[in-house]
């Protein structure tokens, strides 16, 4: 019976991660943080599977531990706030305890060893792996971290006037803390602070693992769509910045009307075409659907450019053609080339044409171009 129900509860969590790991996807990582390390501590911490799996994975899983409450805090932090670098913060326990594992694997080897089969054999009061802590203080000390960020994601859902049903799990992780501080109290000495055995208090954490299940099918979904729209919100601004940036970047008189153009990667490809940064396409690709085909870009980012340029392709083609000769000009092409040989550089049959576009893109003959 008492095995059953273990399993069970384990079973429920699983599932919560699974679908959370479906429904959830891209928009809030933390949350399947809290999920995921909520399995890992409920797996360690009963006596059915714990010992066994202690004895394997010790000391690696513990930093993980100190995941579920940033994990729990971020998942009601906006994608803005989620993004921002400093939010790495909060995952600075988790750092600096894997750092320190493995210092001590790499340089202090036998004391990693000696440590590991202490814990192995389950005598936590003389382990000591996350020196200066004992790994008994650092268990212990867990319960009363995730109740710092309980406090801080009730704080965080006031101050944004949250609905209701968003307070009952973090309000029910900080009442179920009080059995959860139990149960590592119980895994690390083998008695117990406050409840009878083992038995009642894992019988009272179901309570906390129907809660979790019941947020991940009820709440997390809902959340997503306010989310989603937050992303695209987001996403929207981090673009509209990088294209300001681009802005700044991009030649705007590179090509006529090019300061209307919204899509300044277009531009900056423009003008790697004249200075011949990138292959010149038009030897290849002379034909309007060709061309695009092999561009960067799709057919919708090039309708919507030359409409904004009140171009057309047939132009564009003759524009870039002629600038691009212009710019080996400029580097001394006819010193030693003719303009035949330069006419069929830039995607002519012959000269006749080149002489004829180039009268009409710059309104005065190549001869007199050269000539002034």
């Amino acid at each position: 019976m008492y095995q059953d129900y273990i399993i069970t509860a384990l079973t429920l969590l699983v599932f919560a991660l699974i679908i959370a790991g479906i429904t959830v996807r891209r928009y809030n990582i933390p949350y399947l943080y809290f999920l995921g390390c909520t399995v890992l501590n409920a797996t360690f911490l009963t006596n059915i599977v714990g010992n066994s799996i202690v004895k394997v994975m010790y000391p690696w899983f513990i930093p993980l531990f100190f995941l579920i409450g940033p994990g729990l805090y971020g998942s009601y932090c906006s994608v803005e706030e989620r993004k921002n670098r400093w939010h790495i913060i909060h995952y600075v326990p988790v750092l600096i305890g894997y750092v320190i594992l493995i210092i001590e694997l790499g340089f202090f080897n036998d004391y990693f060893y000696n440590t590991v089969q202490l814990a192995h054999d389950l005598k936590w009061e003389s382990t000591s792996i996350f020196w200066p802590f004992s790994d008994k203080w650092i268990i212990l000390a867990q319960p009363f971290h995730v109740l710092l960020y309980v406090v801080w994601s009730v704080s965080k859902l006031t101050k944004s006037k949250a609905r209701l049903p968003l307070f009952v799990l973090p309000i029910a992780q900080g009442v179920f803390l009080i059995p959860f501080l139990d149960i590592n109290y119980s895994f690390l000495t083998g008695e117990f602070l406050i409840f009878a055995n083992d038995q009642v208090v894992r019988y009272i954490m179901f309570g906390l693992v129907f809660l979790i299940f019941w947020d991940v099918v009820n709440i997390r979904p809902r959340m997503q769509k306010a989310e989603e729209a937050e992303i695209k919100a987001y996403e929207a601004k981090k673009e509209a910045a990088r294209q300001a940036a681009l802005n700044l970047e991009a030649p705007k008189e590179i090509y006529p009307n090019a300061r209307k153009v919204i899509n300044t990667e277009m531009i900056l490809y423009i003008g790697r075409l004249i200075q011949g940064d990138e292959e010149f396409p038009f030897n290849k690709h002379s034909k309007k659907s060709d061309f695009i085909k092999h561009s960067p870009f799709k057919t919708p980012d090039w309708e919507s450019f030359f409409s904004a340029t009140s171009t057309n392709f047939g132009f564009f083609k003759k524009y870039t053609r002629i600038y691009r000769a212009l710019r080996l000009i400029e580097d001394g092409y006819l010193d030693n080339q003719s303009v035949e040989t330069l006419a069929k550089t830039v995607g002519y049959s012959s000269r006749a044409p080149f002489y004829l576009a180039f009268e009409q893109i710059m309104g005065e003959s190549l001869t007199a171009y050269r000539e002034s």
